[in-house]
C-alpha cells in the first residue's frame, strides 16, 4: 500500500448510513456489512461472511492511513473500491477518497432467511422494471438530476494535476454529463430513465456496483423510505471511467 493515491472520480458525501457499506468486527472476524431499511422503523444490519479478501484490501488503507481497521468503504458503478480516510484537515475536506482496486464479486446478504442483493431483482430473482419500488439494500453513488430534467452532474473535491494529485484547498468542481458526451441524442438517452421518474424538479439518485439508478420519492432528498428503481445507467452515454 505504500503507492496509494487519492481517487479521481466521484467521492460520496453527505449520503445516509443506508448509502454505504461498512467493514465491522462481527463474531471474532471481520465482516462486510450493509444496514437494510425492511420498513420504516425497522433498520436490520446485514452480514457478509464471504469475502475476507476484499476485507484486508479494505483495512489495509485503513490501517496504513488510521493505524485502526474497519469503516466504511463504497463500490461505484465502475467496480471501483473507494475507501474513505477521515481527514486531518476537516475544513478543507471530511475525508480522503482512495481505491483499493476493482473488486467483480457478488455480495452475499440475507435477511430472514431469503437472499438479500443490491442488483435490480425481486426476491424471487425476476428482473425489476423501471418505475418500481427498489427493494434491496441502498449503497451507491450519489449524482443528481438537473432541475429540468436535462443533465446530470456530480459535485466532488476538485484534484490538481499533478501525481500524485492533492486537494486544491476550499475547491469543489461541479462536472456535468452535458459537457463530457457532448452529444444531445447521448444525453438524452442517459437522462430520460431518470427524468421519467423525477421528473422537472430533478433531484439526487444513486447509482450502485451494477450500474442500477434509484431515487428517494418522499422523505426529503435521499432520506426516504420508499425508493423508484429507474434502470441502469447506459455505459456508452455515461461518464467516463476514472483511471485507478
Amino acid at each position: 500500500m505504500n503507492s496509494l493515491t487519492l481517487y479521481r472520480g466521484v467521492w460520496p458525501q453527505n449520503v445516509s448510513k443506508l448509502a454505504k457499506y461498512s467493514v465491522r468486527y462481527l463474531d471474532d472476524t471481520w465482516r462486510i456489512t450493509v444496514f437494510y431499511e425492511a420498513s420504516e422503523g425497522l433498520r436490520y444490519l446485514a452480514v457478509e461472511g464471504e469475502s475476507t479478501i476484499l476485507v484486508d484490501r479494505i483495512n489495509a488503507i485503513k490501517t496504513n492511513l488510521t493505524g485502526q481497521p474497519g469503516g466504511t468503504f463504497y463500490l461505484n458503478e465502475y467496480r471501483h473500491l473507494l475507501v474513505p480516510v477521515k481527514s486531518e484537515d476537516a475544513s478543507v475536506v471530511r475525508s480522503m477518497y482512495y481505491c483499493a482496486g476493482r473488486y467483480d464479486g457478488d455480495f452475499r446478504f440475507e435477511f430472514e432467511g431469503q437472499p438479500l442483493t443490491t442488483k435490480p431483482v425481486h426476491p424471487d430473482g425476476t428482473p425489476l422494471k423501471a418505475g418500481e419500488r427498489w427493494i434491496g439494500p441502498r449503497p451507491g453513488i450519489p449524482y443528481v438530476l438537473a432541475a429540468g430534467g436535462g443533465d446530470i452532474y456530480y459535485r466532488t473535491p476538485a484534484l490538481t494535476d499533478t501525481d500524485p494529485p492533492t486537494i486544491k484547498p476550499m475547491t469543489k468542481q461541479q462536472i456535468k454529463l452535458s459537457k463530457v458526451l457532448k452529444d444531445k441524442t447521448s444525453l438524452t438517452r442517459a437522462v430520460k430513465p431518470v427524468a421519467d421518474v423525477r421528473g422537472y424538479q430533478g433531484g439526487r439518485f444513486y447509482v450502485n456496483e451494477y450500474g442500477a439508478m434509484f431515487t428517494p420519492v418522499d422523505g426529503g432528498d435521499g432520506n426516504g423510505i420508499d425508493y423508484i428503481y429507474c434502470g441502469n445507467i447506459d455505459r456508452s452515454a455515461w461518464f467516463p471511467e476514472p483511471s485507478i
